[in-house]
């Protein structure tokens, strides 16, 4: 009698995921949502790399500097100190990596991840969340009432000629 090790039991084959990461605003007044940017990543670390990216992005168009060469020549009136600043939030949340890590952590989890900043008007939503993906190629949709392949013989095939004797 022999002993035999147990043979390894391969794990269940998991579906892909990906991540779609969105920017989104929203009216404070109504209902209407606006998708600002969009992105889907490939790994959880991709997509908080990508919402760090768009949190200094949207703090630049919120509150841009006043060398910025898209602005036209105006007078730029400092904000109060109860003044909402989201553009603050936004690049202390893109400059710190406690923060980052957290991200990444949290959509390794398979939950989502959603960084909200809030102006007079508007709520600017930075999120990400799994997408379970299969890895097989998508099937071509077949229209009703026909079959899935075409029969042998058919299509654009020519018919031989016969001859006359």
């Amino acid at each position: 009698m022999t002993h035999r090790p147990p043979t390894l039991v391969r794990p269940p084959a998991h579906a892909a995921v990906a991540f779609r990461c969105e920017v989104t605003a929203r009216g404070l007044a109504g209902s209407r949502e606006v998708i600002v940017a969009h992105y889907r990543a490939a790994s959880p670390r991709l997509a908080a790399r990508w919402i760090r990216a768009q949190a200094q992005h949207l703090a630049g168009l919120l509150a841009p500097e006043a060398t910025t060469p898209y602005l036209p020549p105006a007078t730029i009136a400092p904000a109060g100190p109860t003044c909402p600043r989201p553009d603050e939030d936004l690049r202390m949340w893109a400059s710190n990596s406690e923060w980052y890590e957290h991200a990444i952590r949290v959509l390794s989890s398979g939950n989502s991840y959603l960084l909200n900043v809030t102006d007079y008007d508007a709520r600017y939503s930075v999120r990400a969340y799994a997408l379970p993906t299969s890895n097989r190629p998508l099937k071509t949709a077949v229209p009703a009432g026909c079959p899935a392949h075409a029969p042998a013989g058919t299509g654009r095939h020519r018919k031989r000629r016969r001859w006359r004797t």
